[in-house]
């Protein structure tokens, strides 16, 4: 038997992150401040060593002194003050008395200790002036940022209402303006996570212009459309899918009165993100209204490809036409509106026909409400949404968004025809009364609004206060206009806080990365050092048991939708899938033969993408001068890590980007992505286009598209594995080349993903380590030494950090000020555990269980000497924080080579991507 090859190719594209400012916005303490807590370290040190000789001086001297009580209480006052190393009280003439006393040795200790604590007082006096210059220093750094015209502009689409009300004078609100403006600085100075003009991106090796991607979010888009859909005023403009619905078993597709399972929607927005959680559940009676709905679809209308079309088949509705293209390798596949294969949709008049009664409508919006039918997107991928829904709107009157509406008279529809079914048209209440028709009109309004507002979103980039301004102020009135519409979907606590999506290129001429020769070498011996901890799921291993179970060794399954389904259906436990991912963790630490299994054609060999930072060594460094770069995380290496900025980098990128894909499933004869919550998620939207689309239901529809019920799963019962088939029964790749993690994905969903990508990276040889061990003595700090790989110092697999318990750490109360003192106290403290002063702090929870909302953060660049640091570090801390994981600023941020255009150091993080060929001899 051959050993696998561990020896990694290097794919392209690569990808630079660059910090939106440079690295001197971090708010820095003065080099005086250093000296004087060295000096005041120092000092301190000196008194604890002196501490227990004048004590015992001290001591000696109490009885001595019966005959003089005032020297007797100044002495004891003395002892007092010498637990905390503060000085004795005594004026010269008391000190000479006291001296009388006592030994010359004695006396030495306490004139030393007199001089000492007195050079402590001044120290601190000293230092008391340096903080309070350092606070004005710091204020006066982060204010400088603002002058900054691109950080301004992004800073209104991150806290427009900071923008627009954040600079108050009143001493708490302007501490709380001034931790929210060192939040973003020191993000857009020291991290590199895309957002906007906070960090831009490029090639390395190429020159950028600075251009960006904007559109309005899909989130906004996405509320929208449910609210036109709740109007029977405009709910005829649309067309709907009912609810996929399978039966629970696949023994029991044929029978009559088989348990069913139907695939619900659910659309949460949390920490600026939009999710739809498509959970599997028990259909019950839906299932009866859902396979009704599915059975009276109606054939999609032809409209010009690629536009949005005025009402068109009778009801309104806007369609898209049928037919079949080809994907990248020449495969005819159906079109969006081919009957079996298409994702069955029908117009809103077949919708009420179906649903009948006497208040078909109300009947209609309990539908939407139990997610037996959603609107279906009339955009497809690639499109702007605000654009098609205008031009499927602009036909009708609008109502003037404050409430009058200038609309046709009551029981009329939008276009002066009577009704469905010839009934007056009904609002949500069931009433004719014209309350209903108003709220749609009212929507039309809106959007036009918002047309006018992206006008002001999308505004160039200039200097001064007033355009941020204008761009918060269009911010929060978009973000306002898309609560409204969730509030008239019927979603009550769906707050979507993403209002205008933006990723922007730098504008420097960004040097060669892994072209360097030796940067090259480092990361093949990283790779070759990680492959044996690439290993491939238990959860592949779940998902062939169950495929075998249903269909049997070599069997073959024709609804891979519903066999997904049937293993993602919720319940209240699933032990074989809680073992899985229980083995999964435990397989981390040695993966032994895993590592090696066999995957099927459709399947991609291990990747990896590998995010890390480059160190300035200085000019004069020798090759063995100390570390060259840091390891930051792990990332799946198929390519969705970078595809986001495809239309952003230009055509040569998306390119390289594509080739990178198809070689990551060298055995497959068909390559698609496969993307999920194109609708309502903006980033997930702009990684699609790279690939020809396999959709599953719910998703943006495309002209090449091929719905996942097109395909095939079969068993290998030689290897023991599943391919995924293209209609002429060859093995089709479904790569996921979107944003948002697997692990993240509804249950039913994740399972195809780990069809497709089946490896989990288990290697601890990155800084970011999930999950992350606690110590065992919760309560004490636990220090963690720098790693390199191999023992070698070039290449840093870990950071020195910390993990200390929140009531450890001596903070001032998160509402209170920090003055020297606190810096001190801090000072102290970081020196007794060997801390660096630059550092970046992470939230761990009070539980050791799993990151929630407000754990799950960007970490924080703090400096351990900063008093403004300190404030915003207190404040940072959540109620349910339980430690601190502190770790060591490297490069710190002085350390990045990236000079921009005016010699400034610019934090860079770079991406490149690995991957190997599966199976092959061992490479030297």
């Amino acid at each position: 038997m051959t050993a696998p090859g561990t020896r990694p190719e290097l794919g392209r594209p690569e990808l630079t992150r660059v910090a939106g400012l440079p690295a001197a916005h971090c708010p820095l303490p003065s080099e005086r401040t250093a000296e004087l807590l060295e000096r005041r370290a120092g000092l301190s040190g000196a008194l604890e060593d002196l501490r227990p000789r004048v004590e015992d001086v001290l001591y000696t001297l109490v009885p001595l002194l019966d005959g003089a009580r005032d020297l007797r209480r100044a002495v004891l006052a003395a002892r007092r003050a010498a637990h905390r190393c503060a000085p004795p009280g005594w004026d010269e003439p008391t000190a000479a008395r006291i001296a009388g006393y006592a030994d010359e040795e004695a006396c030495g200790a306490l004139r030393r200790w007199r001089e000492l604590t007195a050079a402590a007082q001044a120290v601190d006096g000293e230092l008391d002036k340096e903080v309070a210059r350092d606070r004005a220093g710091a204020e006066d750094t982060l204010a400088a940022a603002l002058e900054d015209p691109a950080f301004a502009h992004s800073l209104a689409l991150a806290t427009p209402d900071w923008v627009r009300y954040g600079r108050a004078r009143g001493s708490r609100k302007r501490q709380r303006a001034l931790r929210t403006l060192y939040s973003y600085t020191v993000r857009a100075a020291a991290k590199t996570s895309p957002f906007a003009r906070l960090t831009t991106v490029g090639v390395p090796g190429a020159a950028h212009d600075g251009r960006a991607v904007q559109q309005v979010s899909a989130t906004v888009a996405l509320t929208a459309l449910y609210a036109l859909a709740r109007s029977p005023r405009t709910a005829h403009l649309l067309r709907y899918r009912p609810a996929p619905v399978r039966p629970a078993a696949p023994a029991a597709e044929a029978s009559d009165d088989a348990a069913l399972l139907m695939l619900h929607p659910e659309y949460v927005a949390t920490g600026g993100v939009t999710w739809r959680l498509d959970q599997v559940v028990e259909a019950g009676p839906a299932a009866d209204w859902a396979r009704a709905l599915a059975a009276a679809r109606t054939p999609d209308a032809g409209t010009p490809a690629g536009g949005a079309g005025t009402p068109a088949d009778g009801d309104g509705a806007s369609a898209r036409g049928a037919g079949t293209s080809a994907d990248g390798r020449g495969m005819p596949v159906p079109g969006d509106g081919t009957p079996g294969h298409a994702e069955r949709t029908l117009a809103h008049g077949d919708a009420l026909r179906t649903l009948g009664g006497p208040d078909p409508f109300r009947r209609f919006l309990r539908m939407l409400d139990s997610g037996v039918l959603a609107p279906v997107p009339p955009w497809r991928r690639g499109e702007d949404a605000l654009d098609v829904l205008l031009a499927l709107t602009r036909h009708l009157p609008a109502a003037d968004p404050s409430g009058a509406a200038d609309t046709p008279g009551a029981g009329d529809a939008a276009d002066g025809t009577e009704g469905v079914d010839g009934t007056e048209a009904a609002d949500g209440t069931g009433e004719a009364d014209g309350t209903g028709e108003a709220d749609g009109l009212a929507v039309v309004g809106q959007l036009r609004a918002l047309a006018a507002e992206r006008e002001r979103l999308a505004e160039p980039v200039r200097p001064g206060a007033e355009a941020p301004r204008r761009r918060a102020g269009a911010v929060a009135r978009v973000r306002e206009l898309g609560r409204e519409w969730a509030r008239t979907a019927g979603w009550d606590r769906f707050e979507p806080a993403e209002v205008w999506y933006e990723d922007a290129a730098t504008g420097l001429r960004l040097p060669p990365v892994v072209a360097d020769e030796r940067t090259a070498e480092d990361l093949r011996r990283l790779g070759a050092a990680i492959r044996p901890r690439l290993f491939r799921s238990h959860l592949y291993d779940t998902l062939v048991r169950r495929f075998v179970a249903a269909y049997g060794s070599g069997g073959s399954c024709d609804d891979v939708l519903g066999f997904a389904m049937r293993c993602g259906a919720e319940s209240d436990r699933d032990p074989e899938l809680e073992q899985a991912v229980q083995l999964d963790l435990a397989a981390r630490e040695d993966p032994g033969e895993r590592a090696w299994l066999p995957v099927g054609p459709s399947s991609a060999p291990p990747t990896a993408a590998v995010l890390f930072q480059q160190l300035d060594r200085g000019p004069g460094a020798a090759a063995d001068g100390g570390p060259r770069l840091v390891v930051n995380q792990f990332n799946p290496g198929t390519g969705g890590l970078l595809t986001r900025f495809k239309d952003l980098l230009g055509g040569d990128f998306a390119e390289a980007l594509r080739g990178h894909v198809r070689r990551c499933w060298p055995h497959a004869a068909h390559h698609r992505e496969l993307v999920l919550w194109t609708e309502c998620s903006t980033a997930q939207a702009q990684s699609c286009g790279l690939l020809p689309p396999l959709t599953l239901p719910g998703e943006l529809g495309a002209a090449d598209a091929l719905p996942l019920d097109a395909t095939r799963l079969v068993h290998d019962p030689r290897q023991d594995t599943l391919t995924l088939l293209a209609p002429d029964g060859l093995p089709l790749a479904a790569a996921y080349t979107g944003l948002v993690p697997t692990h993240l994905f509804p249950k039913f969903a994740r399972f195809l993903a780990v069809l497709s990508d089946p490896w989990i990276n288990g290697s601890p040889l990155s800084d970011h380590r999930m999950p992350f061990q606690l110590p065992r003595d919760p309560e004490q700090v636990r220090a963690q030494d720098r790693e390199t790989l191999d023992g070698a110092g070039a290449v840093v697999t870990r950071r020195a950090s910390w993990t200390v318990p929140v009531d450890r750490l001596p903070l001032p109360p998160p509402d209170a000020g920090c003055g020297a003192e606190g810096v001190a106290a801090m000072d102290t403290f970081r020196r007794a555990h060997g801390m660096p002063r630059e550092m970046f702090a992470y939230l761990l929870p009070a539980n050791g269980g799993g990151f929630g909302p407000g754990h799950d953060r960007k970490p924080l660049w703090i400096r351990l000497d900063s008093a403004v640091s300190l404030e915003v570090l207190a404040h940072w801390i959540t109620p349910g924080t339980g430690r601190l994981r502190l770790v060591e600023a490297l490069p710190a941020h002085d350390g990045h080579p990236l000079r921009d255009a005016d010699g400034d150091r610019r934090a860079a993080e770079h991406a490149a991507l690995l991957h190997w060929a599966g199976t092959g001899e061992e490479e030297g």
